[in-house]
């Protein structure tokens, strides 16, 4: 029920729909529309209410809904959920038994996490954020092309949406202006036999509605919006990403994409790893994303692990 005036307040968003003409379309008495509705404004939605008028959603409310997204990606996808609130998406998924193509999503995340176990700041209304679960046939020395496919996906589905031109800081984190505009967390299950990914939870946040960031990620932290002024509804990133993720991840085609996309082939970078850093020039990006650098006239492989990078400052 809640789900349902949710969306015929949505269907008429910036106009007032009276009290009485929901309760004879849903067929209850106006009492417990307006239960609902009070509900959903404790949750936080933008509803105004009037005596004489009826309810009405604020023009600029961006609501997910998840028949609209399961009716609109590949059969790959099972279940959707969908948290007004929740710690973290990738948690949830982690101690409970989903499986692939199962996808969960918060409106805000009192938890979000990116590598690292960095946070990944997720204010209610504002980002998308969410899981999928994946069951690749690879292995764990292959878990870098999934973060690879993710970032190439994210970087389309922007393209496709704004006027805008990020690019990927290896391995996984997605720029605009010199700041991240979106994260992603791929933590996998091993077969300890045979070190194949028995399952994998891949998280996904994106900064996408205007927003002031907090002191410590102000200069370093962006949005969609903070970068250009088009408004897009979250619902459509998500079904966008998650078709070309689909199309990616079914051809494991990508190191092109990624290469294109890349902020830092063929630059100066400083690398961080075991509480040391040193200076490197990155060669090439290999087929399975890991890091062809140059360190003293050495070639050396950079996978992922606990390796951080910046580029070198000019």
């Amino acid at each position: 029920m809640e789900n349902t005036i949710l969306e015929m307040l949505n269907n008429e968003k910036g106009h007032y729909i009276s009290g009485q003409m929901m309760s004879d379309r849903l067929q209850v008495s106006r009492t417990t529309v307006s239960k609902y509705v009070k509900k959903l404004i404790d949750k936080g939605y933008d509803i105004k209410s009037s005596t004489r008028k009826g309810y009405c959603l604020n023009k600029d409310s961006d609501i997910i809904f998840m028949n609209h997204i399961k009716d609109n990606i590949p059969d790959f996808y099972k279940t959707i959920e969908f948290y007004d609130h929740i710690e973290s998406t990738n948690n949830l998924m982690k101690a409970t038994r989903y499986r692939e193509g199962d996808i969960v999503i918060a409106d805000h995340q009192s938890a979000g996490r990116g590598r690292n176990d960095r946070t990944f700041h997720s204010p209610q209304k504002v980002g998308l954020y969410f899981s999928f679960v994946i069951e690749p046939q690879l292995t764990v020395y292959d878990s870098l092309k999934i973060t690879a496919i993710c970032a190439v996906s994210l970087i389309k589905t922007i393209m496709k949406n704004y006027p805008l031109e990020p690019s990927i800081k290896w391995v996984n984190d997605i720029i605009l202006n010199n700041k991240k505009v979106a994260g992603i967390l791929c933590e996998a299950a091993l077969e300890m036999n045979t070190a194949k990914i028995q399952k994998m939870v891949i998280g996904i946040g994106l900064n996408v509605h205007q927003q002031v960031f907090p002191d410590d990620l102000k200069n370093i932290a962006t949005s969609l919006e903070n970068e250009c002024d088009r408004f897009v509804e979250r619902e459509k990133i998500m079904i966008d990403f998650l078709n070309y993720f689909y199309e990616d991840y079914k051809n494991l085609s990508f190191i092109d994409d990624y290469k294109k996309y890349s902020c830092i082939l063929h630059q100066n970078i400083t690398v961080y790893q075991n509480n040391q850093s040193y200076n490197a020039y990155v060669l090439d990006i290999n087929d399975d994303a890991s890091l062809k650098v140059l360190v003293n006239n050495e070639e050396k492989t950079l996978n992922s692990g606990e390796i951080t990078i910046r580029k070198a400052e000019s």
